[in-house]
């Protein structure tokens, strides 16, 4: 029997139609099984698109310090003494770091301020940054643009306005080249930003704060030779950890800390947080794929189930078949090609409409930075895996009931009532 035999291809489809209820609702549990793995692993990848996407457009080989308290009397210093990031500091690590050193942030946060326009006012977050902060933390600018190196060294009073502050304070979604008060004093509005990864801040989000060049924030809150955060990127090629050590070392030798007083400063990697998103996802996918896999393998075992109960209506017309001279290798060929149309005419289209669905949920979901789910789409190597897993689960699911009707002796089939 060939492959293309067209009287094998018509009995295999009369005797699918003479079950037409019984092949339906096997072939529904297939299409479930493969339709609910194609929308897993996409939604799965778009997952980890959403979670960690907006992580890797920035430096993922950075280190943020933030000074707290000392806990540990040294140097004839008490404990619980706070203390700030200083110029020598910046200094200091600059030249450790050399020709690793990608960029240095510094940040002051300064509370809730009261900010104004001409129309409204209210109380909001304010900050001062230099221009490298948008590396650390995901913003976008809606309009006009970011603070530059030009508004740090001339002391500018220019700031950014977040989104919803400028929805709150003004009539306009584009203020740029309007005044804003912050604490009494007028700055100009240069850019509007928002958020985009809420996975990711200082506690706030970018559309709720108004930001000013770091300079001009020191000038206005007093803050001059001092720094709240202090944020180092280095070149991708170089070891984060290492060189967060020899940081550690300096900072506690510039401030006489003590060598073991761990608590002195708070200290976030971007190497251990882009890894930390990783493994959940890496966790994620093999819950997807497990529980994806059960349901199409129960698909896959209903179908076999199904062709042993056809094979034992059939026993008589299997014992005929032998009885003419028909070879056991052309019984399994015919029983696992019945099982394998099954199978794949429902996989093809669970694919169909699993991809139609992922399809859909990226044109509702648009391309909306930040979201939880970004591009939700199964990747082409995860849909032929999954084909051939359909392939091999129809040949199986045929195989098994057809070595089982062959136990059958030819005579005693024949004289099957059933």
């Amino acid at each position: 029997m060939k492959l293309f035999d067209r009287d094998m291809w018509q009995e295999v489809l009369v005797t699918v139609k003479g079950q037409k209820v019984r092949s339906l609702l096997t072939m529904f549990g297939v299409f479930w099984g493969i339709f609910m793995l194609v929308v897993l692993i996409g939604c799965g990848f778009g997952m980890k698109k959403g979670l960690i996407g907006n992580i890797m457009t920035m430096s993922s080989n950075s280190i943020v310090y933030t000074p707290t308290q000392t806990s540990m009397a040294y140097q004839g210093l008490n404990a619980d003494r706070k203390w700030y990031i200083e110029p020598q500091d910046v200094t200091a690590v600059s030249h450790k770091m050399g020709s690793r050193l990608r960029y240095i942030t510094l940040a002051n946060l300064d509370g809730f301020q009261q900010i104004s326009s001409s129309e409204h006012s209210g109380y909001y977050q304010t900050l001062g940054v230099t221009p490298t902060y948008y590396i650390d933390i995901p913003q976008r600018v809606i309009y006009g643009r970011y603070i530059n190196e030009t508004d740090i060294s001339e002391r500018r009073k220019v700031c950014l306005a977040g989104e919803r502050i400028v929805a709150e304070l003004f009539d306009t979604p584009n203020p740029v080249g309007k005044n804003l008060m912050v604490d009494g004093n007028a700055y100009l509005i240069v850019g509007v930003i928002t958020h985009t990864n809420e996975n990711i801040s200082l506690g706030f989000y970018s559309q709720d704060c108004v930001i000013l060049p770091f300079t001009t924030e020191q000038d206005a809150f007093n803050h001059r030779d001092r720094a709240d955060m202090f944020s180092v990127g280095l070149y991708d090629k170089y070891d984060a950890s290492k060189a967060g050590e020899e940081i550690v070392s300096i900072l506690k030798e510039n401030h006489r800390i003590h060598p073991d007083d761990n608590a002195a400063m708070e200290i976030i990697s971007m190497v251990d947080a882009v890894a930390m998103y990783g493994n959940t996802m890496t966790g994620i996918e093999v819950l997807i794929l497990i529980v994806g896999l059960g349901t199409l393998f129960a698909g896959l075992i209903g179908i076999s189930n199904i062709m042993l109960v056809t094979i034992k209506e059939r026993t008589k017309e299997i014992g005929i078949r032998r009885a003419l001279g028909a070879r056991p290798r052309t019984i399994i060929f015919q029983i696992m090609t019945e099982a394998l149309t099954l199978t794949m005419s429902a996989g093809v289209v669970g694919i169909v409409a699993g991809t139609w669905v992922l399809l859909l949920l990226n044109h509702l979901l648009g391309a909306e930075s930040g979201a939880l789910i970004a591009r939700p789409m199964i990747p082409p190597s995860y849909a032929f895996g999954s084909l051939l897993i359909l392939v091999c689960g129809g040949l199986v699911s045929g195989y098994v009931p057809a070595r089982r009707a062959l136990r059958i002796k030819a005579i005693e089939a024949i004289r099957d009532d059933r």
